[in-house]
């Protein structure tokens, strides 16, 4: 499978997509979010909200493993995870949007300053099928990319 490389506007990280993949305007979300989908096959939307802190007190001060632990107590059924160099927070939400029956993944991760906030949504119908499985792991293999610039 090829791959290409996201860089944020603003330039402080990047991640790598499958070819397949494309980014799109979401009315949705604020503006610092950014999200993808599968342009041959929808199976899902995953976003990425980054956010960097620039009141650190002190420089090895790491704001985002705090931000991670509150999550993991504060989420019922959450977990901890390691992808790549990142520690996570992981859960998953069902809800019900303009009549359709949703699932959403989220992965809260970063490291010091920097924080991401990750998620995956899907038809909650499609949730055990094999193809939902694989889209998982990709969207695991794209948190795994992030490099922070």
């Amino acid at each position: 499978m090829s791959d290409k490389i996201f860089k944020s506007q603003n330039g402080w990280f990047s991640l790598t997509l499958p070819i397949d993949w494309e980014e799109y305007d979401d009315d949705e979300t604020d503006e610092r979010t950014y999200a993808f989908f599968n342009i041959k096959e929808w199976t899902g939307n995953f976003r990425i909200t980054p956010f960097r802190w620039t009141n650190l007190v002190h420089p090895t001060e790491d704001k985002a493993a705090k931000y991670i632990a509150k999550e993991l107590r504060k989420n019922h059924g959450a977990t901890k995870i390691t992808l790549g160099d990142f520690d996570c927070t992981y859960y998953r939400k069902d809800f019900l949007q303009d009549g359709d029956d949703l699932v959403i993944y989220y992965w809260i991760t970063g490291k010091r300053e920097t924080l991401f906030i990750c998620s995956f949504t899907i038809d909650k119908k499609h949730e055990e099928t094999e193809q939902s499985k694989v889209e998982m792991e990709i969207v695991q293999d794209i948190i795994r990319s992030i490099q922070i610039n």
